[in-house]
């Protein structure tokens, strides 16, 4: 049984990451709205609350624990700064885009916004860690070596995107807004695939960290996300609405120019 257990082991990762990943989508789908953020003032949270958090705990040690069965390193880099400049350029350009035009306005500023940004922080950096460890640091260079590196680029970025329609599906979008959310999300992966291949995990959590932590914490563009901003969008369809960028033509825009820059850099080198 261990013997097949050993050998059948990647297969196993890939099984444990699917399931982590659907019993934390389906944890938020059955919160009641009341406990939706990390931000929610009630003095208690039930258990189903809490199993986002295990689940990223898990998603972080699982690829830890099998790289160092295998006797292998995380291909670390040095260009973090750069992934976080990176990441906050382009939500800003975003944000500044959509509010100079008009497409999204700021009503108020929530109080307690340090409380806010501090979650904002600790929750994006298990996130971060969480998704890039297993998809970037382990799953794509163990595609490569039987796929290919375009192939695996490919291949992990879309299961990736896969993951994510049981979640998706349950958000009220229009089909459009859903077509364009599972674009963004399957480009995006790309992009930080294309950014591991070009230095490393440290870049690629860079940029998942910094764009995930001004877009939903700082400019608030994913309403009811524990942000500091009230904000409000008009023309679903180009901004995403409620559900953030990604959902919209302009957010799809932007992480598609995000990718050419990067592939830019990978061919300077």
């Amino acid at each position: 049984m261990i013997e097949n257990i050993i050998k059948n082991r990647t297969y196993i990762f890939y099984f444990v990451v699917v399931l982590v990943i659907i019993v934390s989508s389906v944890s938020v789908i059955w919160l009641p709205p009341e406990y939706a953020t990390a931000m929610s003032k009630q003095d208690s949270l039930p258990i189903v609350a809490y199993l986002p958090l295990f689940a990223y705990i898990i998603l972080i040690l699982l690829p830890i624990i099998y790289k160092k069965y295998d006797k292998e390193k995380f291909v670390w880099g040095h260009r973090f700064f750069k992934g976080m400049y990176l990441g906050f350029i382009l939500i800003t350009l975003v944000f500044l885009t959509e509010l100079a035009s008009g497409l999204i306005h700021i009503e108020d500023l929530i109080p307690g916004v340090q409380n806010a940004l501090l979650g904002g922080i600790i929750l994006q950096g298990f996130v971060a860690l969480g998704e890039e460890l297993p998809f970037r640091g382990y799953i794509l260079p163990e595609m490569s070596k039987k796929y290919g590196v375009w192939n695996a680029v490919f291949y992990s970025s879309l299961f990736f995107s896969i993951l994510h329609i049981p979640s998706v599906a349950t958000l009220g979008l229009a089909k459009e807004n859903i077509i364009i959310m599972l674009l963004t999300i399957t480009i995006a992966e790309i992009l930080l695939a294309f950014c591991y291949l070009y230095d490393g995990l440290s870049m690629s959590i860079g940029f998942h960290f910094t764009w995930n932590f001004f877009q939903y914490h700082v400019y608030s563009l994913r309403q009811d996300f524990g942000g500091i901003l009230k904000i409000t969008s008009e023309h679903e369809l180009i901004t995403g609405g409620a559900f953030g960028p990604e959902a919209g033509f302009f957010g799809l825009f932007v992480v598609i120019l995000a990718l050419i820059i990067v592939l830019w850099w990978l061919q300077s080198r």
